[in-house]
């Protein structure tokens, strides 16, 4: 897929954030979780919630998702154990099927999971807890094979904290009889969202500072629950209104403290922000001021947003800095955007930007940030921007035509 973006010197419009991708994914799993029903609200239309959709059909779900009201219904029919479908290659959040089935079946069989590959990616603290709660793990050719007898109540301590380990480490757990403690967990805003879930189908969950303290239950209830909006599409909007020249945009259903970091870090820069109960306005007339954004562990500055922070600082009026403390090389986007006439100078896991002249040319997606990232490029830059691979980008952004269109913004996808 080709996407197609002209520049523009002014965006103005009102556009709704959809609900949180990465919330919404690991939602989805507890379905597998309990016989009852599943009802969902605010799931976002992306291609990331279709394949995990199409997954879960396959080993025994019944799906019906109205994607005009992003209603969602889940009921587990059966429940196969090997996993064949060839979406598990396509998103890596398939790896919470690991967590789910192994705590409903004795043996379960599956891919290793897909996704972006800005960085090599491992899920050894996955497997790892895994085998510490009773798992016997067999790696061959790409194929995860476990086999339990029974499921061992312990205690596990994360390295580093991990997002996909910790909410794969309480899907083992929530149905295994005895206490399981997790130590340097992930507490970003999706984990508690997911957390939220399963305390309302009857888990037994307890959060105390640094660490997750799951008293195991027999059984869980179905529930309804509505999904986060998502913050780092908000975030990346943001960004976006905050590198033309003039601007005017409202984002709707996003709860200000879930991006505060960036909010601060676009209030330093200059950018006038205007923040509401549920809303922020973003009203700008000047070039950007010097930013340093230093990505790190929530609260801090999320990774997710740090490629699109980097191409919006291209039109700052001054030198700015980068730095990514979770992905050292998650820096895909510089070749890039110094095909489109960007001065960027990358050392380790920083990279210096400098005020830039864009000039539009042929681009490549390489992941789903690296994607939205071209896109800010591209209404920054004299003539027209085409953007190859574009589908990765609809992997986490949802109706993003039409919200780039309803910002004044002329996009379009080409052959």
């Amino acid at each position: 897929m080709k996407l197609q973006i002209e520049n523009t010197n002014q965006i103005n419009g009102t556009i709704n954030i959809s609900g949180s991708k990465n919330a919404c994914l690991p939602i989805l799993v507890t379905c597998l979780l309990t016989n009852q029903k599943m009802k969902l609200y605010n799931v976002p239309n992306i291609t990331d919630i279709t394949y995990m959709l199409r997954i879960l059909k396959s080993i025994g779900v019944k799906v019906k998702y109205n994607k005009d009201t992003n209603e969602l219904l889940l009921k587990r029919k059966y429940l196969k154990s090997n996993i064949k479908s060839t979406y598990t290659k396509k998103i890596r959040a398939s790896y919470y099927l690991i967590g789910a089935l192994f705590t409903e079946k004795k043996t379960m069989k599956t891919k290793y999971p897909g996704g972006c590959n800005f960085e090599e990616r491992p899920i050894d603290y996955h497997l790892e807890a895994i085998n510490k709660m009773g798992g016997k793990i067999c790696t061959r050719k790409n194929i995860i094979t476990i086999k339990r007898k029974q499921k061992i109540p312990t205690t596990i301590k994360l390295k580093t904290k991990s997002v996909g380990a910790t909410i794969n480490i309480i899907l083992a757990s929530v149905k295994t009889i005895g206490t399981t403690t997790i130590l340097n967990p992930s507490l970003e805003p999706e984990v508690l969202d997911f957390i939220n879930v399963l305390i309302k189908m009857g888990s037994m969950i307890e959060i105390k500072k640094d660490k997750i303290i799951i008293k195991g239950v027999k059984k869980l209830k179905g529930t309804s629950y509505r999904i986060m909006s998502d913050r780092i599409e908000a975030g990346s909007y943001l960004f976006l209104a905050s590198s033309v020249v003039k601007s005017n945009v409202l984002l709707n259903n996003i709860n200000p403290s879930l991006v505060k970091n960036v909010i601060n870090q676009l209030s330093s820069a200059g950018v006038d922000l205007i923040i509401n109960k549920d809303s922020i306005r973003v009203l700008k007339n000047q070039s950007l001021n010097y930013m340093k954004v230093i990505a790190d562990d929530y609260p801090n500055f999320p990774t997710d947003l740090q490629q699109i922070a980097t191409a919006a600082l291209l039109s700052s009026n001054k030198i700015s800095l980068v730095q990514d403390n979770i992905y050292k090389n998650r820096f895909s986007e510089v070749n890039e955007l110094i095909k489109m006439n960007a001065k960027i100078i990358r050392h380790k896991n920083k990279i210096i930007i400098f005020p830039s002249r864009l000039i539009g040319t042929t681009v490549t997606a390489t992941d789903l940030r690296a994607g939205f990232a071209l896109i800010v490029a591209g209404a920054n830059a004299e003539g027209v921007t085409i953007i190859e691979n574009a589908q990765v980008i609809f992997r986490g952004y949802e109706h993003l035509i039409l919200k780039l269109k309803n910002l004044n913004i002329n996009a379009k996808i080409i052959l």
